[in-house]
């Protein structure tokens, strides 16, 4: 009798068991009809056994099993709960687009070129001097008085002292070594002034002319000879 009522239990222990359903609410009932199943059917052949009663044992387990099954079960079925689904994850936050790279600063803009220097003026032109030189054979000997050769040469020079307002003309007398030193001078200032005369009565302004009689003191040729002191007694005219 004994051996009957445990495999009575277990049969039902493992019959209960295998019936579970797929939802929450039918696997609540089925394991509470398990669990009061065999709580009942122990409790059935305990009273069975130790009770005066019209059932035995081997029928009191099954009913007991039975009847704890359908209690458990159902009040299990009626109060279970769906489990609430699990939430759903919190998305992951949108990364923070990455700052755009800063504009790369404008390059400055070149300086304007150095303004080109002017070209320097042309130097002025170089003054044209013109020299004209009286040689002795164009004043009388050891005189100052201007012969009529040289007063053709003078008229020329005033024609272009006329023409050009700005010319000035430089005198120099000369004379060779023979004689003293100084009657030489004066005879040299002698013919620088009568040159100056001449220029000055055919209408140029005096200002416009100077001179200076340097006597024997510059020589253009040797005063051995009778040629190159001839060369010495002269007035250079200097136009400028």
């Amino acid at each position: 009798m004994q051996k009957n009522k445990y495999l009575a239990l277990t049969a039902l222990g493992f019959f209960l068991t295998g019936c579970a359903g797929t939802t929450y609410k039918q696997k609540a009932g089925l394991t509470g009809a398990a669990i009061c199943g065999t709580a009942g059917a122990l409790a059935g052949g305990a009273v069975a056994h130790n009770t005066d009663h019209r059932l035995s044992e081997g029928q009191a387990v099954p009913i007991g099993a039975v009847a704890g099954a359908l209690i458990c079960g159902g009040l299990a079925y009626l109060l279970a709960e769906e489990p609430k689904p699990a939430p759903k994850p919190t998305p992951a936050p949108a990364p923070k687009p990455k700052p755009a790279p800063p504009a790369p600063k404008p390059k400055p803009a070149p300086p304007p070129p150095a303004p080109k220097p002017k070209p320097a003026p042309p130097p002025p032109a170089p003054k044209v001097e013109r020299t004209i030189i009286l040689d002795d054979v164009l004043f009388d000997f050891d005189k100052s008085n201007v012969k009529p050769e040289a007063a053709k040469i003078l008229d020329r020079l005033v024609a272009f002292m006329q023409e050009n307002k700005d010319s000035k003309v430089t005198l120099s007398g000369h004379t060779d070594n023979v004689g003293t030193e100084a009657y030489n001078k004066k005879l040299s200032e002698r013919r620088v002034n009568a040159v100056r005369d001449y220029v000055v009565k055919k209408g140029i302004g005096r200002g416009r002319i100077s001179g200076q009689g340097f006597g024997e003191s510059k020589p253009i040729a040797d005063n051995k000879t009778r040629d190159g002191r001839s060369k010495n007694r002269r007035v250079e005219i200097k136009v400028n």
